[in-house]
């Protein structure tokens, strides 16, 4: 424990100057004098990557801060710094951050000015919260929370940021905030926030998509005016670790919503090795074991996008 702390204390550091996370807690008013909660303890007891603040007593957290920065607060005194101003204190601290990785991503996101409006990455992630707030925020099990969070890579900006309940539905947010979609955006999803409704929302709107297909979505291919659900796992027999193919002109679902291509790629032995330490640990976690057709699945990654084959090959769009 005492290594991991030191770690994550030394991480903050290299991240902001003490004169740097002053700055920013006076700018919104969480440090107006000198005191001595300091804006570097403040910020590791909060952002400590144990995720466990919330589980943590008052008087735990208080020696914490006298163990680890010097500073000696009383139950109450640290329970009075958390304020509105405290959360405005971490949103510029967050902010920042996102605007020091601005240069590092700069060559990448050259590329793509001319192709694109914006590229849009959306995200989400969600905590426990102890049971006192339950009433206003549930979770699948026990009371929890979930942050949504869409990030425009060229410009460095946020688009969403909002706090709901752990139970709420990705999909169902992705599906609300369609409307602030432009032409030539491109809209990067995860398979939470996969919706047949906003792949077609998308397209209509004069934008692009790079989204996973969830496991249990068929696959259609349309011959000679007749259907044929696509056969995956023989085209997958055929690919090495790290190999793809592309289908061209697929229909999906039950609506036979129409994508123009499919990318399909063999994990490598490394690739594969993590994903499927990460299916067993979410099989435990739920108390059931995917079907043998779904585990061979997850073999693979595969991409829908409605981007056009000759401005971005396979390769790119996985990269993407």
């Amino acid at each position: 424990m005492a290594k991991k702390m030191k770690a994550w204390i030394k991480t903050i550091r290299q991240l902001f100057s003490s004169e740097e996370l002053t700055r920013l807690a006076r700018k919104v008013g969480f440090i107006q004098r000198q005191r001595s909660l300091t804006a570097e303890a403040f910020l590791t007891l909060c952002a400590w990557g144990d995720g466990s603040l919330a589980c943590q007593s008052l008087q735990r957290l208080c020696a914490d801060l006298a163990l680890w920065h010097d500073c000696s607060l009383s139950n109450e005194g640290l329970n009075q710094r958390f304020t509105p101003r405290a959360v405005a204190f971490l949103k510029e601290v967050f902010f920042t951050l996102l605007m020091h990785q601005r240069p590092a991503l700069s060559s990448i996101t050259e590329t793509y000015r001319a192709c694109f409006t914006r590229l849009r990455i959306l995200d989400s992630t969600s905590f426990l919260l102890p049971t006192d707030y339950g009433e206003d925020y549930q979770g699948s099990v026990s009371s929890g929370a979930k942050i949504q969070f869409e990030y425009e890579l060229l410009s460095g900006t946020c688009l969403q940021l909002c706090v709901q309940q752990a139970n709420d539905s990705d999909a169902r947010f992705a599906y609300h905030t369609q409307h602030t979609i432009l032409p030539n955006d491109l809209c990067i999803r995860d398979l939470g926030f996969f919706s047949l409704a906003t792949l077609a929302e998308i397209d209509a709107r004069g934008a692009y998509y790079i989204t996973r297909l969830r496991s249990d979505i068929k696959v259609y291919i349309k011959q000679d005016g007749e259907w044929h659900e696509w056969d995956w796992e023989s085209i997958g027999n055929r690919l090495g670790e790290g190999e793809a193919v592309e289908v061209e002109h697929v229909y999906i679902g039950h609506q036979r919503l129409y994508v123009p291509r499919l990318i399909f790629r063999r994990l490598t032995a490394e690739e594969w090795e993590k994903r499927l330490a990460y299916v067993r640990k979410k099989e435990k976690k739920k108390g059931k074991a995917l079907s043998r057709q779904t585990l061979e699945q997850k073999k693979y990654h595969i991409l829908l996008t409605n981007l056009p084959q000759e401005s971005f090959d396979a390769q790119q769009v996985y990269e993407l």
